[in-house]
């Protein structure tokens, strides 16, 4: 913090604006977003969930994978406050019609569950070095003082792997079958390799929890 603050302001505020571009540089996200703004989501005490459908497997290695991305599906899926029910007691409490069983029904799909990567060119970027200097003051005495310096720095081309995630949400009202909010979110991040489970993860908790907001508000 002392160097900091030695430094000329213009130097502060380009490495200010540095860290404020690091996590936007390594990841970037789609976000479609939907709410029936007229429904009323108070309401809603039980909530049907379907398992997540697993439409792009492609790139999935074992079916172990699969398990565990639904299970961690359901796991987000239970953080709001209502009483999820699974579809086979929903067969059992309503036969004629299993989405009756509760308030509303939740579906969701992956749609995308990719690794990639690309060729970052090489480039040079200028970066600050410190160093300490002695100084002679007029009276002929000396003093060692702190400077900074810029020095230019050649990036070598890499290669950047990417992983991409994409899910789809869809909430409907259990009486109307009415669809009441929707999501349709892409994330993709860089300098990640195999890493869509957390991706996964990640996407579908932050869906239920804009849900569990819903509810409360």
């Amino acid at each position: 913090m002392r160097i900091l603050k030695q430094l000329p302001e213009w130097q502060k505020v380009v490495i200010c604006l540095c860290l404020l571009l690091l996590p936007a540089l390594s990841a970037s996200a789609e976000k479609t977003n939907w709410v029936d703004k007229d429904y009323d989501f108070h309401k809603i005490q039980k909530a049907l969930i379907y398992d997540v459908v697993l439409t792009d497997t492609a790139e999935m290695d074992n079916d172990l994978l699969e398990q565990v991305l639904r299970e961690d599906y359901l796991k987000n899926a239970m953080r709001p406050k209502y009483k999820v029910i699974r579809p086979d007691k929903a067969a059992v409490l309503s036969p004629d019609n299993p989405n009756e069983a509760a308030d509303v029904y939740i579906k969701a799909e992956l749609l995308k569950w990719h690794d990639d990567s690309y060729i970052k060119e090489a480039y040079t970027s200028w970066e600050t070095r410190h160093a300490k200097r002695t100084k002679k003051l007029p009276n002929g005495s000396k003093v060692e003082e702190d400077y900074s310096y810029t020095v230019p720095v050649h990036h070598p081309a890499r290669t950047i792997y990417t992983s991409t995630v994409r899910l789809r949400f869809e909430v409907f009202d259990s009486k109307t079958n009415k669809r009441v909010m929707a999501r349709d979110e892409l994330r993709l991040r860089d300098d990640s390799h195999h890493g869509q489970q957390g991706i996964f993860g990640r996407i579908s908790k932050s869906f239920f929890d804009d849900l569990g907001k819903q509810i409360r508000q």
